[in-house]
């Protein structure tokens, strides 16, 4: 159990986990559908002040954001309760009701050590160079010829996407980069690593005994659910490594932390890039770093996570022999 978080060695489900992964799907689904009512309604009543918007303008402003005046406050409004309801508040009542978990227990957890946090935002950071190089790889894959149609409806879903992502991620004030960096980076750092990391790696590996392979498992998972067959590989990628960060560390704020700091990151860099602050297109996929960049970045980030777990060991070690 060497390198376990206590939460997996020792919590251990009370039902068969084919009925504990159905109560969870139901709680998210169930969630998603609250989520998408409550967000709906609230952009309905708060168009009163703009001119009221019936829900079938709403969907047309899905679709064509940038045609309705307060479209950006109203899509980030529709994101972040989404969100919130479809990924963190699921996990939170899961976690309690099936699991009989306090929930001071997670809001009182502590955090890792400064030092841990220090080579947690310093591997995330020295990985975008190797990730961008991933990034531009995937892009350009193709499936093969017998589904074609497959793959076109998976390039219309990504335009779509990246359109959605290039509107929100559009803006220069101040106050839009502070909503931003919550709706987009704080909310799923922690909805989706409670939810993920916390929950489903913790459940597979309850089942399967194997901690790579829950990593990995959950890492696809991660991946497949947000819908980016052209990016599912970096975002496969991240995951993994975030479920490295959890084992390693034995504490969930660490993935936490380094979700939040790639997502944050990326929103500061188009932010800066849109003020003219920085020459450097961020939302381009094209520009890739060389391959000799992506092993460099790749050979660090290998070598600083490594260095995290035997400095978490190092401490575990010397917190046992003095007690």
């Amino acid at each position: 159990m060497k390198n376990i978080p206590s939460e997996i060695a020792h919590s251990v489900p009370q039902r068969p986990p084919w009925r504990n992964m159905m109560l969870l799907i139901g709680l998210i689904l169930l969630g998603m559908s609250i989520g998408n009512m409550l967000a709906m309604g609230a952009i309905v009543l708060l168009s009163f002040m703009h001119g009221k918007l019936s829900l079938e303008q709403i969907t047309q402003m899905l679709q064509t954001p940038e045609q309705f005046p307060y479209a950006w406050w109203y899509l980030m409004l529709l994101q972040g309760v989404s969100h919130f309801f479809s990924f963190f508040l699921p996990s939170i009542i899961y976690w309690k009701w099936s699991e009989q978990h306090r929930i001071e227990e997670f809001v009182r957890r502590p955090l890792p050590s400064y030092l841990v946090l220090a080579i947690v935002l310093l591997t995330v950071i020295v990985f975008m160079p190797f990730n961008s190089w991933v990034i531009e790889w995937n892009s350009h894959l193709h499936l093969p010829q017998g589904l074609q149609r497959l793959e076109e409806w998976m390039s219309g879903k990504e335009q779509e996407l990246a359109r959605m992502t290039q509107f929100l991620t559009n803006f220069d004030s101040v106050l839009k980069l502070i909503v931003a960096v919550l709706v987009i980076a704080v909310i799923p750092a922690v909805g989706e690593e409670v939810l993920f990391r916390g929950i489903i790696q913790r459940k597979i590996f309850h089942k399967i005994g194997d901690v790579h392979l829950s990593i990995w498992i959950t890492a696809v998972l991660f991946s497949a659910i947000h819908l980016q067959f052209f990016g599912f590989i970096p975002r496969l990628l991240l995951g993994g490594m975030f479920g490295y960060m959890y084992v390693w560390t034995r504490n969930l704020w660490a993935p936490i932390f380094a979700h939040f700091v790639n997502n944050a990151t990326t929103i500061i860099l188009v932010f800066l890039a849109h003020r003219k602050a920085i020459n450097f297109d961020v939302e381009n996929t094209e520009s890739s770093v060389p391959w000799i960049g992506a092993l460099v970045s790749l050979a660090l980030t290998t070598g600083l996570l490594f260095n995290l777990k035997m400095i978490v060991n190092r401490s575990s070690a010397s917190t046992n022999g003095t007690q």
